[in-house]
């Protein structure tokens, strides 16, 4: 299991919670989740090429689709996804698909894109285990999934508790076990799963789908 509380579908609460999300997610990243966003962003700067196929999952207010955008990643290989449309609402400046959906129902065929990421979302759907096969399911031979995801960690001091308490608090996640993250995914044929080192209570992952082989018949 996950968590021993799972959370409910907590959609409702991320259609009030858009207008301030950003300030909420920014405490976030500079007292907790920093570090994996940071890794997070550094892996899809290094992977992305032109013409890239990207969804991000979970896109919320679009931010880390904006960061690439900013960075010179064009925005129309960009799919953004996202279950609460207030949140796809304040997207509205990033010129990129933008889809009404859930992680554990994605609206695209088999091996849609080279990259998927996945952040701060997947914590918050009542099942992960479908959420992770989903996204999984749409990466394409040779691509990747970049995860970054509340992790449950040792706290290191009264900040990392505070934050803690807080999320759970508000009800919109959970801190998912990174060790059972990994074998969910390497349970999923064709995956191989590194852990990119961070600090506080957050964990980012790179699987990566294996490259299928041709065989030669003669």
């Amino acid at each position: 299991m996950f968590a021993q509380t799972p959370p409910h579908d907590g959609v409702a609460q991320y259609e009030k919670l858009a207008p301030r999300y950003d300030r909420l997610h920014h405490r976030w990243l500079r007292y907790a989740g920093g570090e994996a966003q940071a890794a997070l962003e550094a892996l899809v700067r290094a992977l992305a090429v032109p013409g890239t196929a990207l969804l991000d999952a979970g896109c919320g207010t679009g931010n880390l689709a904006r960061t690439l955008v900013a960075e010179g990643l064009p925005s129309n290989v960009i799919t953004l996804l996202d279950p609460s449309e207030a949140m796809l609402a304040r997207c509205v400046d990033i010129a990129a698909p933008k889809i009404k959906g859930r992680l554990e129902a994605l609206p695209f065929k088999d091996g849609t894109f080279d990259i998927v990421t996945c952040a701060w979302a997947l914590e918050t759907v009542p099942n992960p285990t479908l959420a992770l096969a989903e996204l999984c399911r749409v990466v394409r031979p040779g691509g990747v999934l970049c995860l970054a995801f509340c992790a449950h960690v040792p706290a290191r001091g009264l900040t990392d508790s505070l934050m803690r308490q807080a999320l759970l608090y508000r009800g919109t996640g959970q801190f998912l076990s990174r060790k059972h993250v990994i074998e969910t995914i390497e349970n999923i044929a064709g995956f191989d799963v590194r852990a990119i080192p961070s600090n506080g209570p957050a964990a980012t992952l790179l699987a990566k789908r294996v490259a299928e082989t041709v065989t030669d018949p003669f």
